[in-house]
């Protein structure tokens, strides 16, 4: 697992996302659903890396009771794109005070579906590291959840890491190993998972790539 832990049987993610949304002083300028969709999608990525779907959502909405239907419908959009109903959802809203910038936490509650096994893989980068509004201009340049999803359950992706704030650089180190790089940007913030590392079958490998809509670089091992 990335940064999910397992509790009691049930895989536990969480994402968060702050000063984006619809406030006059939020940093990035978005409609609330779309804030809501991207932090779901960093939550299901971090439960499908650990091998896990989502059973039960828990929202900590900090940017006004008003807002809760917009989160709502963001989280929903990023199950339907996997062709999933959403879990149920409880959580709570502040209500005592008004916020000046928007602030929503979504931690996922999941249970174990697939086995991760690199044995036999080759790894590969899908998707380019984005963060703020670059996310929103380059949206065919990120990873999407359906075609992950979709190889997931087909078994020709073996295991999927999703790559953060800290670059994807860091990211292959904890998942493949020091002895691999990419041809991309390794040290830029992929923001809310843009970017996501793969395990794919050597064999499967020509339809992994017919299937990715993202940009696909393959990890390539480099000299100890």
């Amino acid at each position: 697992m990335r940064n999910a832990i397992e509790v009691n049987g049930l895989v536990v993610s969480i994402d968060n996302s702050g000063c984006i949304g619809t406030k006059e002083q939020d940093i990035v300028q978005v409609p609330n659903e779309i804030t809501a969709y991207f932090t779901a999608r960093t939550a299901i990525l971090e439960q499908l890396c650990a091998g896990a779907i989502p059973v039960q959502l828990v929202m900590a909405n900090f940017s006004g009771d008003d807002v809760w239907p917009e989160y709502e419908l963001g989280f929903k959009k990023a199950f339907s794109e996997m062709g999933l109903e959403m879990p149920p959802l409880m959580g709570s809203s502040e209500t005592n005070f008004q916020s000046l910038q928007s602030a929503v936490s979504l931690t996922m509650l999941g249970k174990k579906k697939f086995e991760r096994n690199t044995n036999n893989c080759e790894f590969y980068v899908v998707g380019e590291p984005l963060v703020g509004n670059d996310v929103m201009e380059n949206r065919k340049k990120i990873a999407q959840l359906n075609e992950l999803y979709e190889g997931l359950n087909s078994g020709w992706i073996q295991a999927i890491w999703p790559t953060g704030s800290k670059g994807i650089g860091a990211e292959i180190i904890r998942f493949a190993g020091e002895n691999y790089t990419a041809d991309v940007d390794l040290t830029s913030s992929a923001g809310p998972s843009c970017a996501v590392l793969i395990a794919v079958k050597k064999e499967q490998a020509e339809q992994f790539k017919a299937k990715m809509t993202a940009p696909v670089r393959k990890l390539l091992k480099t000299r100890k």
